[in-house]
């Protein structure tokens, strides 16, 4: 049933809220000085309960914070809640906005300030929305990720990484921070997939996916560009800097336990590295990383090479 403070004075508003109420909205009606003068079902369980006044809107609100009713306050302080709140309640003859409850239930409210200076709220139940708002954010933000994702290591898959790229070249070139890359393919790949299979393959590339995930700092990157091939992007680091990481992710590399086979399989890798300059794209930083890269090859494998 809905509840009254207070008789109201003008009959039409009583019709108002009164057919309002029968539509299962949240309803409430305050006076010119802030005072609660009509609460239905739905508004006096959100915030009221068993409370007995005196009815302002700031002590409603501070009863409904002490006792776990009303809106969720994030960060606890009901004084700075109330000032902000009273601060904009009034300031425009209308406005809509959404709340959330400290019971996890969502409401759109809608304000409007009656010509005799009285304040109407309208709130609707809002929750079914909100979770499949939800719902549709985790699905659109699962499927980004899946789509910058390589399937069989979790890195970043080649159109991500080089995304990645893009966007540091272009922030070194505004603000000067130094960017390194380096190009790394594992040694003999082939040769493993010949002799063990494509399954045992996968399994080094995971393998070696996993240790570099372990011994790489967190603000560098790496994706795998294709095959046995890895971009590695190092930022804020000089090529000293960076042929260092290399060589740390490369000090006694484990072997791979294989479970597809009886073996431990051993292999090593080769790397390129390269600094970005000023004048740099994408295609050029790369190609002078693959020169290195293949110097690498050339001089025997299992090393790096700088250009």
């Amino acid at each position: 049933m809905p509840r009254f403070v207070a008789d109201l004075d003008d009959e039409m508003l009583r019709h108002l809220v009164e057919t309002l109420t029968e539509s299962g909205q949240a309803i409430c009606l305050y006076d010119a000085e802030d005072r609660l003068r009509y609460a239905n079902t739905t508004y006096h369980d959100m915030f009221l309960g068993d409370y007995e006044g005196p009815f302002t809107f700031p002590e409603i609100i501070r009863h409904a914070h002490e006792n776990g009713l009303g809106v969720r306050i994030d960060d606890g302080d009901v004084e700075a809640f109330i000032a902000r709140t009273l601060a904009r309640r009034r300031s425009v003859p209308r406005k809509s906005f959404q709340t959330d409850l400290v019971n996890g239930r969502w409401f759109w409210m809608d304000h409007t300030i009656l010509p005799n200076g009285w304040l109407l709220t309208v709130g609707a139940d809002i929750t079914a929305l909100k979770h499949d708002e939800r719902s549709l954010r985790q699905a659109h933000d699962a499927a980004l990720l899946a789509s910058r994702t390589d399937v069989l290591t979790g890195l970043p898959n080649r159109r991500y990484i080089l995304e990645i790229l893009d966007e540091r070249l272009t922030g070194g070139k505004q603000d000067g921070t130094k960017l390194c890359v380096a190009l790394i393919d594992i040694d003999w790949f082939k040769a493993i997939n010949d002799s063990y299979g494509h399954e045992v393959g996968d399994a080094v590339l995971r393998h070696f996916s996993a240790v570099c995930r372990e011994r790489l700092r967190p603000d560098t990157y790496l994706g795998r560009t294709g095959g046995e091939e890895f971009l590695l992007l190092m930022p804020s680091v000089n090529l000293e800097a960076a042929a260092q990481t290399v060589e740390h992710l490369r000090a006694d590399f484990p072997s791979a336990r294989i479970e597809e086979c009886t073996v431990e399989l051993a292999f090593t890798f080769s790397a390129g590295i390269t600094e970005a300059l000023p004048q740099d794209s994408r295609s050029s930083i790369l190609q002078r990383a693959d020169r290195a890269l293949y110097a690498a090859k050339t001089d025997g494998r299992s090393c790096t090479r700088v250009r």
